[in-house]
């Protein structure tokens, strides 16, 4: 079969092989996964080790919504909205949902304790009657069977008597049952009543404490479901910080005693810190021991989030130890056993990561002695090591 050249030459079928030619695969680079990296360091220990941990209030309290509704007040400070920072008073008033949503409710509830009360009273006063009713029957029944026993009265007469005291007794029996009934309808609309009383209280939020506030969640006509965080609030009349202190350190430590406390935030100034706290087990990962201290902040200047510092003397070393930071330490894959970090390398101008089992010595602080894995100088992943993994390429920020 013959093609004519015609159709070959055609402008579009021209235009299609050109772009047929042409046509390159689109490559997208992929994004490197930024990290941080420090260099192991030698380190002696001879002027002790500083630890560092971050302020936190000593009670901390989420102040939430039982009920949900429509934010209608938030307590004022100097005319504006409570905010982050100011305090508060213990039942301090800090937010109102819409009352009109709930005091209905109580309005509704009142209404069914009137009737409820209004038809016990009606039961009585059937009861009354009707037992009266009865005495009388009861009567006239006894008179009927004196005079029966006489023949001064008919069998019918009698037997009438005692069917009229019959009737009279089920119809007082009917009537106190109504009266019960009636009376367990007031204590099922008085529990109705507590109930819409205390959602009425439920609406209102108040200050368990006498606290800081650390964080407002809500605003006005915010609609809020129940469970609804509401306010964070912290009392900082007293501060604790948290430090990991190696197993060599930890026999130094006693609850109760007072060591110094800096923050950098804060020059010249020197805290006091009672042990309150010593963690029973070291943290399986770190190999340090939890140590907790209470401080004194009455002056309010040690602030949630701050990070205070804690000098403990070790003891001179009898020679020097390469160390790296904790946040370098990572888990190696299932089913390997120990720890490794992951180690920046320069690849043809490209920083490759490699992982590197390491043997892990006392914990220092922040860091760790390392007994082999890594040698001084190199430069070991600390921020962003659980992000990558063996051989990939990273950009490495400041």
């Amino acid at each position: 079969m013959r093609v004519s050249w015609s159709v070959w030459s055609s402008p579009l079928v021209l235009l299609l092989l050109f772009s047929a030619g042409c046509r390159e695969e689109v490559k997208y680079a992929k994004t490197l996964t930024p990290v941080r990296v420090q260099t192991v360091e030698l380190y002696s220990g001879t002027q002790g080790q500083t630890y560092s941990g971050n302020i936190e209030p000593l009670t901390r309290v989420d102040v939430v919504f039982r009920l949900g509704g429509y934010v209608e007040d938030i307590l004022k400070v100097q005319g504006r909205l409570v905010q982050e920072g100011d305090p508060v008073t213990k039942d301090t008033v800090l937010a109102k949902l819409r009352q009109t949503d709930y005091t209905v409710k109580v309005d509704e509830a009142k209404s069914q304790l009137d009737q409820a009360k209004f038809a016990v009273t009606q039961a009585e006063e059937a009861v009354k009657g009707q037992r009266a009713l009865r005495d009388k029957a009861q009567l006239d029944w006894t008179r009927a069977g004196n005079l029966y026993e006489k023949q001064s009265l008919t069998k019918p007469d009698y037997d009438a008597a005692r069917a009229q005291l019959d009737g009279y007794q089920a119809q007082l029996d009917a009537n106190i049952a109504q009266q019960k009934l009636a009376e367990s309808r007031v204590v099922g609309a008085e529990a109705l009543l507590r109930e819409a009383d205390l959602a009425v209280g439920d609406s209102t939020l108040k200050a368990p404490l006498t606290a800081t506030v650390l964080k407002r969640l809500i605003e006005l006509g915010a609609l809020v479901a129940p469970g609804t965080p509401a306010f964070v609030l912290g009392d900082v009349s007293q501060v604790k910080t948290v430090f990991g202190v190696s197993d060599t350190v930890l026999p130094k430590i006693k609850i109760g005693m007072t060591l110094p406390l800096t923050s950098e935030a804060l020059p010249g100034a020197t805290y006091s810190g009672r042990v309150t706290r010593i963690a029973p087990t070291a943290d399986p990962r770190t190999r340090v021991f939890e140590v907790e201290l209470t401080v004194p902040n009455k002056d309010g200047r040690l602030k949630p989030g701050m990070v205070a510092s804690l000098t403990l003397a070790e003891g001179a070393r009898q020679e020097a130890v390469p160390v790296l930071p904790l946040a370098a330490v990572v888990q190696p894959p299932p089913g390997t056993a120990g720890y490794m970090v992951y180690v920046a390398q320069d690849q043809g101008g490209k920083a490759v990561v490699k992982a590197q089992m390491v043997q892990l010595g006392d914990a220092m602080g922040d860091r760790i002695a390392i007994r082999g894995g890594v040698r001084v100088g190199d430069k070991v992943v600390v921020t962003g090591a659980s992000l990558v993994h063996d051989g990939e390429t990273v950009e490495i920020v400041p």
